[in-house]
């Protein structure tokens, strides 16, 4: 169970995510923008702690900028992310569970190793991930929309924290020949340290007979913490609907949120709408001419 957060005021709210905005754009280290309802998501995510914020928000642009190939050159009508796009199922579904989390499926649809590309799947995922955060997690009913006309997004808006739910049907020791160890470390240290989103469990569904063999090759970039979040469903799907509400789920795992295709291609859609916005490189290049805009002060 998780402890329960002492309430904070939308005015104090408000505050804090105006402070945050202004300390942004006074930053040199950081991009020229953001978008109110980003920083919103780090906030939250961080208990509404100022300091913490802060530095979880400088450590997720340093990452980016560190590495731009996989956080900031990209494209999803580039050809080697198009064909990635199309040998995998990256899913955010509807809604939140019980405890307000999103929840998020992986599956991979080409089963032939030499279709795996752990830069472009890396890029995906995080492209996928910024889009999401511009939208409202939960969605808001026909009473709750009249009731906040002319409110803008608020922490209710927003989950708690991401499930993942991992589908290893199809994979081989072979698959671990493509696995990049280098894009593998980036990876885990963005999500389990600059993500502005807290994970809160991950499920591994289909286990295969390797899956001890290749969680090995993972182990090392997990800190303790994230891998006893890691819950092995491996005698089928009713342990999983025991911790994860089965109505959430695509049909073809026995929910009710529509089928893969169709979740599938709302969220491609939500990507090609927004990606003037994701390759906006105000947004996430620190620049030059960024870093002296306040020199002279």
């Amino acid at each position: 169970m998780l402890p329960i957060k002492a309430a904070v005021s939308p005015e104090h709210v408000d505050f804090k995510l105006k402070e945050l905005l202004q300390w942004f754009e006074s930053t040199s280290t950081l991009p020229e923008k953001i978008e109110p309802i980003v920083m919103l998501r780090f906030l939250k995510c961080m208990d509404y702690d100022m300091n913490a914020t802060k530095d979880l928000i400088q450590l997720n642009y340093n990452l980016r900028n560190k590495n731009p190939n996989l956080f900031i050159d990209r494209n999803m009508d580039q050809e080697m992310t198009a064909k990635c796009l199309n040998v995998s199922d990256l899913l955010i579904l509807p809604g939140v569970t019980p405890e307000r989390h999103k929840v998020l499926l992986f599956r991979m649809t080409d089963f032939d190793p030499r279709t795996r590309n752990s830069v472009e799947e890396t890029k995906i995922f995080f492209m996928m991930a910024d889009a999401r955060f511009t939208e409202p997690d939960v969605e808001r009913t026909a009473d709750d929309s009249a009731e906040n006309a002319g409110v803008g997004i608020s922490d209710a808006d927003l989950a708690d924290g991401d499930v993942q739910i991992v589908d290893m049907t199809g994979y081989t020791m072979r698959h671990l020949a493509y696995v990049s160890i280098f894009v593998l470390r980036v990876y885990m240290k963005f999500l389990q340290e600059a993500y502005p989103s807290r994970l809160r469990a991950m499920h591994i569904i289909n286990c295969p007979s390797i899956l001890d063999k290749m969680m090995s090759l993972f182990k090392p970039f997990i800190r303790e913490d994230v891998y006893q979040m890691i819950n092995y469903h491996t005698e089928g799907m009713e342990s999983l609907y025991q911790l994860v509400p089965r109505e959430m789920l695509p049909v073809e795992y026995g929910g009710k949120a529509g089928t893969v295709a169709e979740i599938k291609q709302k969220w491609m859609q939500i990507m090609r709408d927004k990606s003037a916005y994701l390759s906006d490189e105000r947004y996430w290049r620190v620049t030059s001419e960024t870093k002296s805009r306040w020199s002279w002060f």
